[in-house]
């Protein structure tokens, strides 16, 4: 069983921000910033495309109250979200990562080298994937 899996069935310690019948959000051991949690789904997937759409709205409604909460906590003017899924999913089981952010905190995006196209042709070809998926 996954690390994530033995926390949402309480087999290991973390600390609880809040629980659900199908989510349970723990702050992060190695944070962004203070505040920074994970939203896990109690089911093991790897992806947001193989979870239930009931959780997926679910994990969105939790990430706007958690933003609440840092604004009422901390004061946070901001706030990041990050998720990484499929083969990019470090542990193998989907979650989102939810931290309050601070003009000059530090965190950034690093992007890789290279040239990217953004183009009507980029946008159609997404937009007419979308349609067949």
């Amino acid at each position: 069983m996954c690390l994530f899996c033995e926390i949402a069935a309480h087999r290991v310690t973390a600390h609880l921000v809040d629980e659900t019948d199908r989510t349970v959000t723990i702050l992060d051991t190695d944070p962004v910033n203070e505040g920074h949690v994970l939203i896990l789904p109690k089911l093991h997937v790897d992806s947001i495309v193989d979870l239930p759409d009931e959780t997926v709205l679910e994990m969105a409604a939790l990430t706007r109250k958690l933003v609440k909460a840092f604004s009422s906590v901390y004061g946070a003017p901001g706030y990041g979200t990050m998720q990484n899924g499929g083969a990019s999913c470090s542990f193998g089981h989907f979650h989102f990562h939810v931290f309050p952010r601070w003009p000059g905190d530090g965190y950034d995006w690093i992007y890789p080298e290279g040239e990217k196209e953004v183009s009507a042709n980029v946008a159609a070809k997404l937009k007419n994937a979308m349609k067949t998926v």
